[in-house]
């Protein structure tokens, strides 16, 4: 069963990371937590029941070690999640292929730090359905949330997102 069960695990280590990677904003932070959920993942192993994907299982496991990780570093700086250039620059490294960063590098950065600065339940939900390609209902289940609430903060989101790049490509922003 050990062997089963590190080896699903195996096959999301990736997606895993990334998705740590934009809720804690820091590379060292992200294996940290990558690492951590996938101990809770093997320890927990037995507990999988079914109901939902692998892989939707272990992102719910990354992203709980993500949340208990900046409580810890809250209670620790009381600072709020450090989205700056080097974050940034790994997730163009991590989402796009070198032809497609050579083209869209500025823009593509640009887009990150917006979504990086949209409410937490926001951005959650929107990198959920968006980004890492889960369906409402599959990020419903992540979430522990209603489908139609993740509806509502997606649309949220791309109207917020939508409103700044637009303003930023217009030069209205200082």
């Amino acid at each position: 069963m050990s062997d089963q069960i590190a080896d699903k695990i195996a096959g999301h280590v990736s997606r895993m990371y990334r998705v740590a990677l934009r809720i804690v904003g820091c590379p060292d932070a992200a294996q940290e937590v990558a690492q951590d959920a996938c101990v809770k993942a093997l320890r927990g192993g037995g507990e999988f029941d079914g109901r939902s994907t692998p892989a939707t299982w272990l992102h719910r496991i990354t992203v709980n070690c993500a949340h208990d990780y900046l409580r810890k570093s809250r209670r620790l700086d009381r600072g709020r999640t450090n989205w700056n250039g080097d974050m940034l620059s790994a997730l163009a490294v991590l989402e796009a292929t070198p032809a497609e960063r050579a083209e869209r590098n500025e823009l593509y950065c640009l887009a990150l730090g917006l979504i990086a600065e949209l409410s937490d339940d926001c951005r959650s939900a929107f990198v959920l359905t968006q980004m890492d390609g889960y369906t409402y209902d599959e990020a419903a289940a992540i979430e522990e949330i209603s489908r139609g609430t993740v509806a509502s903060r997606v649309h949220r989101a791309r109207q917020i997102l939508l409103e700044q790049m637009s303003d930023h490509l217009a030069g209205e922003v200082p």
